[in-house]
């Protein structure tokens, strides 16, 4: 009779334990909603393209043709690299951003931007690009 009284005992203990995490469990529907504050610019280095092709934060940029062996442009032309990907720039160009030849130019040099725009069929489509000055 002690066996069965045990398990009574075990089964009733069991049935209490689930009887109570159903009570305390929560289908998941009620949870709060926390707004989370979207950061205004990003302060990271880009090293992959979400699938919106919306980007915004750093991005390595130089000559693709002389610094990045980028060979969709016949000469120099301004480029990002993200990841192992190179980008064509569309909205900005080299000379925009001082003598590309010169000797701190950017086919002379690698150098880090701020950028924001949009990746579409394999181009950086920007809507800002300011390149980081090294410090003095």
């Amino acid at each position: 009779m002690g066996t069965l009284n045990n398990k009574n005992i075990l089964l009733s203990l069991m049935i209490l334990i689930s009887v109570t995490s159903f009570v305390f469990a929560s289908c998941g529907s009620c949870q709060v909603k926390v707004k989370h504050s979207t950061l205004k610019k990003s302060n990271s280095l880009l090293t992959t393209i979400p699938e919106s092709g919306e980007i915004e934060g750093f991005a390595i940029t130089s000559c693709g043709m002389c610094n990045f062996a980028y060979k969709g442009s016949k000469g120099c032309s301004l480029t990002i690299k993200i990841g192992d990907t190179v980008y064509p720039v569309k909205g900005s160009s080299l000379h925009e951003h001082g003598d590309p030849h010169s000797e701190e130019g950017m086919c002379s040099a690698v150098k880090v931007a701020y950028v924001s725009g949009k990746i579409k069929k394999d181009k950086f489509y920007s809507d800002s690009f300011t390149i980081v000055e090294s410090p003095q």
